[in-house]
């Protein structure tokens, strides 16, 4: 099974994802979630002992989730990558994954100033290039340099984005999205709230930009990021601070959180929003002023498989924080590295990482199925990819209840959306699942913790061994067929309705008497539902219609 290409099968199911802004020497523009596959992740050596450790902290944790690049100065070199090196390697650092990359910085903060990578097309197809916001009012214009450094060094199209904005500022939930506080119209008193909100939606190709309230008595110093209180966890998910309520900016925060549940995703559903308590100072108090230190759990990194989350040695919270990880996220690898010494300073683990997205532009939408569902035999999943290279699989992985292995079946390739078939389930079972898309080079796979994590749904213990026999009995023959068929199985006086719905539920074909049990359709190839009224239940059935 092989997908030539994206935009093709895009075309011909007549869908469009974004909203197609266009660049300068670019026809698409993607902006991929930190959540989403990448490549590896960017450091800056600070040369200061006190946070050298938490580098290699870092480090050691994401170097078996991705590359780790480490930007070193390079008037200092060679002498000063090997000691570097030896420092990593007292640490626990491994040489798995560990690459160094001279560049010419001032401070650790890469977050902020550092290169924002998408995939765009030139001319040559889909491929990365690095954008570049302003951050000219710092003082550091080696810093604001980096990005055109890291597109020299990688031979990367580079581009400016016309306004002053940190990349800490900037939250993206991947398909729809991006957020900030309100801080960035301070940084650009030239252009009006509304010009912003169209050059950032044009710049990220995105559908709709969020500007949320500045917490301006929570600490963290003059930057105010959004990434200082709330995090996209997947498509679906924001994970977002609580305060305690007698903390000046509780009210600002429930705020910007009511703001945030009023809208609605990319599948039109509202987001689903967790909340984790922000942990106080070491001497059990919080922030009230802006210059105040201001700790967060939010303030993590995804990295695949992994996320690194901030530590500041409080027993009860830090517990607290990576239980709330490990249940939003099942099969990552959460792992905990001390801030103490960066949220002093303003920021956290987040604010000294820059993640970079793998070189192949490929990835599953699909909006997952958890929680309890109403029973179905056949449980029908959907998703759609997007990718700039050839698709060579796509594949649904389940089990059911507590078997230990996972069955793979095949993703069918039709529109509005590609669709995967667990079949032969039961009232009171209990499923679990991923999907993975293949290329020649490389797979990804949602949720990115698979098979670790997965998706996990189940039914309510509803229903009867009558009527699921019952179902198991019906049989359509011939299948596959060309819109003609007949149904065995079942007795047609039975039968209150019989119709044929796409895999949305949408009716396209309903038989003016129901109790036949030949049946042809004027429908065109594609994977339909063959839905059967019955006097005591209603049966679905996969129906595929071949040229």
């Amino acid at each position: 099974m092989k997908i030539r290409h994206f935009f093709t099968a895009l075309l011909l199911c007549s869908l469009f994802w974004g909203n197609g802004a266009q660049l300068i020497a670019q026809s698409t523009i993607f902006h991929p979630a930190e959540f989403e596959k990448n490549e590896g992740v960017l450091l800056v050596w600070d040369y200061n002992a006190s946070r050298d450790s938490i580098t290699a902290n870092i480090a050691r944790a994401a170097q078996h989730a991705g590359k780790v690049w480490i930007i070193y100065y390079p008037d200092q070199a060679p002498v000063d990558t090997a000691e570097i090196r030896s420092y990593l390697y007292e640490k626990g650092v491994l040489p798995l994954n560990l690459y160094f990359i001279p560049g010419y910085t001032e401070t650790l903060w890469i977050r902020d100033f550092g290169p924002m990578i998408q995939y765009g097309n030139f001319g040559n197809g889909s491929e990365r290039y690095v954008v570049d916001a302003g951050y000219s009012a710092y003082g550091r214009p080696k810093d604001d340099s980096l990005p055109a450094q890291m597109a020299h060094f990688w031979g990367m199209p580079h581009q400016s984005l016309p306004l002053e904005i940190e990349g800490g500022n900037l939250v993206f939930d991947g398909l729809m999205r991006g957020f900030s506080t309100k801080r960035v119209y301070d940084q650009n008193p030239d252009y009006s709230p509304g010009v912003i909100r169209q050059l950032l939606i044009d710049q990220f190709n995105l559908q709709d930009f969020i500007f949320l309230e500045t917490l301006d008595n929570s600490g963290g110093g003059i930057w105010k990021h959004a990434d200082m209180f709330m995090k996209a966890l997947d498509y679906e998910t924001l994970l977002v601070s609580s305060y305690p309520e007698f903390v000046p900016d509780y009210m600002v925060l429930e705020t910007n959180v009511a703001l945030l549940s009023s809208l609605t995703n990319h599948f039109g559903k509202p987001y689903n929003i967790i909340r984790i308590p922000a942990p106080p100072k070491a001497d059990g108090s919080w922030a009230t002023t802006q210059d105040d230190e201001m700790r967060t759990y939010t303030n993590s990194l995804i990295l695949n498989n992994t996320v690194i989350v901030p530590s500041f040695q409080n027993e009860d919270y830090d517990s607290q924080a990576f239980q709330i990880y490990k249940d939003a996220m099942p099969g990552y690898k959460i792992i905990m590295v001390d801030a103490q010494m960066l949220t002093i300073l303003g920021g956290a683990i987040h604010c000294i990482t820059r993640e970079v997205p793998q070189s192949e532009f490929l990835r599953i939408i699909h909006q997952k199925v958890t929680g309890s569902q109403d029973f179905s035999q056949d449980y029908y999943l959907y998703c759609l990819t997007e990718s700039n290279v050839e698709i060579e699989g796509l594949w649904l992985y389940y089990k059911i209840n507590d078997a230990e292995q996972y069955t793979r079946v095949p993703v069918y390739i039709v529109c509005p959306q590609y669709t995967g078939i667990i079949e032969g389930l039961m009232p009171g079972d209990t499923v679990h699942y991923y999907l993975e898309a293949e290329s020649a080079a490389s797979s990804v796979t949602y949720p990115g913790s698979a098979p670790a994590g997965n998706f996990t749904f189940w039914f309510n213990p509803v229903g009867s061994d009558e009527v699921t026999s019952q179902a198991e009995n019906v049989v359509i023959a011939p299948q596959p067929n060309q819109g003609k068929f007949s149904i065995f199985g079942v007795n047609q006086t039975d039968i209150i309705r019989c119709s044929v719905t796409d895999i949305k539920g949408n009716i396209l074909w309903q038989s003016e008497h129901p109790q036949i049990l030949n049946i042809q359709t004027p429908l065109n190839q594609g994977l339909y539902l063959l839905r059967l009224e019955l006097k005591n239940t209603i049966i679905t059935k996969k129906l595929l219609i071949t040229p």
